[in-house]
């Protein structure tokens, strides 16, 4: 089957399409839970993953980098989940966390602004002006932050698959072309779909294990993954460094060797292949 994602502001009505998705389908639903995962795994207090995520990054946290690590921390708690398959996530960013993979099928759902003012006026006793700046302020701080940990604007309709608003259809009736939709072939798990999943959790991992380490967090480094060989490129200060990157992205389960292109500020350029035994 396949995993669906479903991008939305708020109150735009995405957990009442996830629910009915999910009992249609019978897929397991994913929201908070990604990000308790997450913090539970990485060792993190949840409210202050949840803060982050709901804030644009101040100028503290974009010296510090903290905004991108916990968008790794998050992305590898999400792909966990979804390798199961059958999994509806109705959570932050999942159009970007799972991009490339080829069975995510990736929803915008759109809900009018004044209906989205009306259900925050009957759920929190706000008045009309409260519930229009709250609106605006959660929705400028998803953009913001999206806009600077993954460089792009979550507005964009080329992120998404499919998109709809409320205004003129029920969720009845997205839910029923939802449904049809992630049916097709192109959205089915194929072998080269799941190998791609496995190569981005390799890649989360590897991150994650980095972003773990105070130290080498800082240093720019990309990394990738194919069938379990990580490749890892950058510059760093001496060998001794690069030998620590190796270290670490050799020690994460799944990886059976660490291709490494890394030069020093020398300008000796580094390269070889570190096996497991």
């Amino acid at each position: 089957m396949a995993i669906i994602t479903i991008s939305r502001g708020i109150k735009s009505r995405g957990a009442e399409l996830a629910k009915q998705l999910s009992e249609r389908l019978e897929y397991t639903c994913k929201n908070r839970e990604v990000v308790l995962e997450g913090a539970k795994k990485y060792n993190i207090m949840a409210e202050d993953l949840f803060r982050q995520l709901e804030k644009s990054p101040g100028l503290w946290q974009k010296l510090t980098r903290e905004h991108e690590r916990n968008q790794i921390f998050l992305q590898c708690s999400l792909i966990d989940a979804v390798k199961q398959d059958n999994i509806i996530y109705h959570g932050f960013a999942g159009q970007l966390f799972l991009r490339g993979i080829r069975h995510v099928l990736k929803v915008h759902l759109y809900a009018p602004l004044e209906e989205r003012v009306r259900a925050v006026m009957e759920e929190s006793g706000k008045n009309y002006d409260e519930a229009s700046y709250y609106v605006a302020k959660i929705d400028e701080q998803r953009m913001l932050w999206v806009k600077y940990v993954c460089g792009e604007n979550w507005r964009d309709p080329s992120l998404y698959d499919i998109s709809f608003s409320t205004e003129n259809m029920t969720i009845d009736t997205i839910c029923e072309i939802v449904a049809l939709t992630v049916g097709r072939p192109e959205f089915r798990t194929s072998a080269e779909a799941a190998r791609g999943l496995e190569d981005l959790s390799l890649v989360c991992e590897v991150k994650a294990a980095l972003a773990s380490d105070d130290k080498m967090w800082n240093i720019p480094i990309t990394v990738a993954a194919n069938n379990g060989v990580v490749t890892l490129r950058g510059t760093v200060k001496d060998s001794k460094v690069r030998d620590a990157f190796v270290a670490i992205a050799s020690q994460v389960k799944g990886v059976t060797a660490c291709q490494v292109n890394i030069s020093l500020t020398t300008d000796r350029l580094s390269k070889g292949t570190f096996g497991h035994d």
